[in-house]
């Protein structure tokens, strides 16, 4: 199976490579502020600094029901799960740093890269917090 951030990454490559002759020329059009450049790293950091706090309610939903679900048989699935998730927040957040840390934000590649893998970690987040949501739903359900 592919996760929705894989397809995301590979569509955006696609399209990049497709259209990217109007992308530079559209882009060199465009006038970015200083100061937004500056601090446009802020986002990704945010969102994976989320990720990494509001993760843990994953696998340690409270005191009261992380005992159900971690003597669930198949708790092991969910940690792999929630392992990769964590693995894919550090791979995400690093062509972000990269291309704003190089300054390369200005260039078309490196706005397109930083976008991409930004809209990769915003998807990875999604992905924890619906998490979240069903396992409190199914814990629930069990009446713990």
């Amino acid at each position: 199976m592919v996760s929705v951030e894989l397809l995301l990454l590979g569509l955006s490559l696609a399209l990049f490579n497709i259209f990217h002759g109007y992308f530079e020329a559209n882009f060199l059009a465009i006038s970015f502020d200083e100061e937004a450049v500056r601090w446009a790293a802020v986002l990704p950091v945010g969102v994976a600094v989320w990720t990494f706090k509001e993760g843990v309610g994953v696998i340690f939903p409270d005191e009261k029901t992380s005992k159900s679900l971690h003597e669930w048989p198949d708790y092991w699935k969910l940690k792999v799960h929630f392992d990769i998730g964590i693995f894919n927040n550090f791979f995400y957040l690093l062509p972000c740093f990269v291309v704003w840390f190089t300054g390369a934000l200005d260039s078309v590649e490196g706005a397109w890269v930083f976008v991409t893998f930004f809209g990769a970690l915003l998807v990875n987040a999604f992905s924890f917090y619906k998490a979240k949501i069903v396992i409190r739903s199914l814990l629930l359900r069990v009446n713990v």
